[in-house]
């Protein structure tokens, strides 16, 4: 039910800390062709397109107008466990003020999302929601985002994980600074790409959101709680109900996502 899934954003209602965004630093992964995997055997079509889309997003002027120097794009190949590991230490040159963003597109797993190369039986070559929250944690930006439009990524709330996200959150309610997940399925549910978006169904409306769909007041900023309303029953509806977004963490409803 959409009303279970507002609870996050619920949670932090009264959380209206005003937000200025400095600098972004994004890292931005989008995997078709996995090393291990033919498209026969589980590649996608579309995630290195996608990723290739939000870094036209970024570049633009709703998305910020990041710099290329500010933007870390690996797709397919370039998506090794460890060039994805040294590529989020761009993260550490944000300050206070500036937001960090994490995109993932590709397969995910309970408690990890997949590199490029990844291979079954071997769990070292995963990147797992600990490293990526740790990643965060080491940052000094104001605004944390975490973007994932992949299978299972709700698993990023669960228990198991839990511990490492409230170490983030914590030092959210110290700092003011806001701390958020954009998950494109529940941990229990995959995530769709669809033939006719040509795309994930989540970073298609993510996008579409983002550029202007999404804002609802019509005041030209779509803030983080007008994207859920506009994406999260758009996907539903897209996927017949196989996958629900999930928006979690510590943040203002205010919080802009983008500026028309």
């Amino acid at each position: 039910m959409l009303t279970n899934l507002l609870i996050s954003l619920s949670l932090f209602v009264g959380y209206q800390q005003p937000v200025s965004i400095g600098q972004t630093y994004a890292v931005v992964i989008g995997i078709s062709d996995y090393q291990a995997l033919t498209y026969a055997t589980g590649d996608l079509r579309f995630a290195d397109r996608d990723a290739q889309q939000v870094v036209a997003f970024l570049r633009s002027k709703p998305g910020g107008s990041v710099p290329g120097s500010h933007i870390r794009l690996l797709t397919n190949k370039q998506a090794t466990k460890s060039a994805i590991q040294q590529n989020l230490k761009l993260f550490r040159q944000a300050g206070a003020g500036d937001r960090v963003i994490l995109y993932f597109s590709g397969h995910g797993l309970p408690d990890s999302f997949v590199p490029y190369d990844a291979r079954p039986g071997e769990p070292d070559r995963l990147l797992t929601y600990r490293d990526i929250k740790a990643a965060f944690h080491d940052a000094k930006a104001t605004t944390k985002l975490c973007i994932a439009d992949a299978c299972l990524s709700g698993g990023m709330t669960q228990k198991t994980t839990r511990r490492s996200a409230e170490k983030i959150t914590a030092r959210s309610a110290n700092d003011h600074s806001n701390v958020a997940m954009l998950l494109a399925s529940r941990s229990t549910q995959n995530a769709v790409e669809d033939g006719r978006l040509a795309g994930g169904a989540f970073t298609y409306f993510l996008l579409r959101g983002l550029t202007g769909q999404g804002d609802l007041d019509g005041n030209r900023i779509v803030t983080i709680r007008e994207l859920h309303k506009y994406l999260a029953p758009l996907v539903k509806q897209r996927t017949r109900g196989r996958q629900t977004p999930v928006f979690y963490g510590r943040f203002s409803d205010n919080l802009p996502l983008s500026y028309l």
